[in-house]
């Protein structure tokens, strides 16, 4: 079963990407070639595709993140360029920026980068365990469970419900725009 032996060897490289916390993330501000080299090392082990400088430069002249200032990113934008890379395969640009102004109310940038950081770690770890731990579930063995073909369908029907709940739930938390009273002449 070769399919299987590289699909355990793909999860296993997933379980060892690296992924910062805010502490991890660079102690001063760095310009765009040294945030696109930062970024593409976190998530490329990940098979995330590669940010370029164009995509940070979209990102800025669309207000998604912050100007950089004398050319420079700080922390808080470095940590907004990080999750915009691992979202951008399934969300719409304006929906990763709408997530992340909604994760920043009422708590500080390191704790929302934390939280999502960690949840981002627990989702692998769960995934490690769900293909390679012992299933036994209503005479169903693992193999059964962990047939390529079967997880495909099911990954990719539970992402695409996913990217559906996580659309709808930014589109309740967007703030609603106040109608503005039309003058009388």
């Amino acid at each position: 079963m070769a399919e299987e032996e590289i699909f355990t060897a793909y999860l296993a490289r997933l379980q060892q990407a690296q992924l910062p916390r805010w502490t991890d993330l660079p102690q001063f501000d760095l310009y765009m070639d040294q945030v696109v080299q930062f970024v593409n090392e976190i998530i490329t082990p990940l098979g995330l595709d590669e940010l370029t400088p164009t995509m940070v430069n979209n990102y800025v002249k669309k207000g998604v993140i912050t100007s950089p200032i004398k050319k420079k990113y700080h922390k808080g934008q470095i940590a907004n360029i990080l999750v915009i890379a691992m979202l951008k395969p399934v969300f719409a640009l304006d929906t990763i920026a709408s997530g992340i102004d909604y994760q920043l109310r009422g708590r500080e940038k390191q704790q929302a980068f934390d939280a999502f950081i960690l949840a981002f770690i627990g989702a692998v770890q769960q995934v490690n365990s769900d293909f390679t731990g012992t299933v036994l579930i209503n005479k169903v063995n693992k193999a059964d469970t962990t047939n390529i073909q079967n997880a495909m369908v099911n990954l990719a029907i539970n992402a695409v419900l996913q990217k559906m709940l996580v659309e709808a739930m930014t589109q309740m938390t967007r703030p609603t725009a106040i109608p503005t009273a039309k003058k009388k002449d």
